[in-house]
């Protein structure tokens, strides 16, 4: 998934901007509706700077500068007693100053625009992440997370791992999440994530989920067409054409049982479990016999140290770890 978060749309509109703010002749007026455009939110002046107002910023700063036009011989309309900006100021410094300013907090990595805050988990750590509307998520191993918190919406783009959600009610603002595979929309509700590859999985704890298979978040995300709602009990995999579009019933406290770091299996193959268990292990653990892959398993795993996760291996499933090196791990079977 890419960093850019700016939609084209909002980016045609900071290009009209851009090149009108660029004229010699800019009204009050045209001045007064750029500020008002700009400060709408961060992605508005995000989106300006990232078509050109920082670069063009500085020269027109050094211009200012160079026909003694700065900033310090503007002086606060009287009687102002808030943050609005200075009416005599020239509108190409207003747009200069704006981008400097946020391209100077948010930074530039090659035109991707960095705006939201972003958390990650190492291998074998897991985490809990408290947000500012209230919500709460919990986050497995090797997992990272971008929020994006917004007036109107609040979006978490999920890269990698595992993530828990506890979301707070807020009518006003629905929650999306963007995953591999599709888009997950809320209100208020518990629910799981894990991304796998290109698909990812939508497991309901309370409440209800909406889900939309291959959805990217877009402005007109209320227009969008939804897939399927589910309830508690219920998982829909996003992003995998091999299964239908239609909610299935699961246990979903296996399907949380990492949180208390165990791992619950009911009929699962043990190369399932195998894949699972070096999620948590930097040291990757590989089936060194094919007659082990299709081993139907049942039983909770405790995940451990892993000297102690390889010795109930071994002890409940009748194998021997065999160490080829400090990074591999082969599994095979007692003869």
């Amino acid at each position: 998934m890419s960093e850019q978060i700016i939609d084209d749309i909002l980016l045609d509109e900071a290009t009209e901007w851009f090149v009108l703010m660029r004229a010699d002749d800019i009204s009050q007026q045209r001045s007064d509706d750029f500020v008002l455009w700009i400060s709408q939110s961060p992605r508005h002046q995000a989106a300006y700077a990232q078509i050109g107002g920082f670069w063009d910023g500085l020269s027109v700063i050094e211009t200012e500068k160079a026909s003694n036009s700065s900033l310090a011989d503007h002086k606060a309309p009287e009687a102002s007693n808030n943050n609005s900006m200075p009416r005599n100021w020239s509108p190409r410094l207003i747009a200069a100053s704006i981008a400097f300013l946020i391209m100077s907090f948010v930074g530039i990595n090659y035109g991707d625009i960095l705006l939201m805050d972003s958390h990650s988990t190492k291998v074998g750590e897991l985490a809990d992440i408290f947000l500012a509307d209230g919500s709460h998520l919990v986050m497995n191993t090797n997992s990272k997370v971008k929020i994006d918190l917004q007036d109107d919406r609040r979006i978490v783009y999920l890269e990698q791992g595992e993530v828990f959600f506890e979301v707070a009610k807020d009518k006003d603002r629905p929650f999306y999440v963007e995953t591999s595979g599709g888009l997950v929309r809320v209100l208020g509700t518990k629910f799981n994530i894990r991304r796998k590859g290109n698909a990812s999985d939508v497991t309901v704890v309370e409440g209800s989920v909406a889900v939309m298979d291959y959805g990217r978040i877009k402005d007109n995300l209320m227009a969008l067409s939804l897939d399927a709602t589910l309830k508690p009990g219920q998982k829909f995999t996003l992003g995998n054409d091999d299964l239908a579009n239609i909610a299935v019933t699961v246990d979903s406290a296996a399907v949380l049982a990492w949180q208390d770091r165990k791992l619950i299996y009911n009929g699962e193959n043990f190369a399932t479990l195998v894949a699972d268990i070096n999620r948590y292990y930097e040291t990757e653990i590989r089936i060194g016999d094919r007659a082990l892959n299709n081993i139907e398993v049942v039983a909770i795993l405790k995940v451990e140290d892993r000297g102690a996760t390889l010795k109930a291996l071994e002890t409940t499933f009748n194998v021997t770890a065999r160490p080829v090196s400090k990074d591999l791990i082969y599994l095979y079977p007692n003869n």
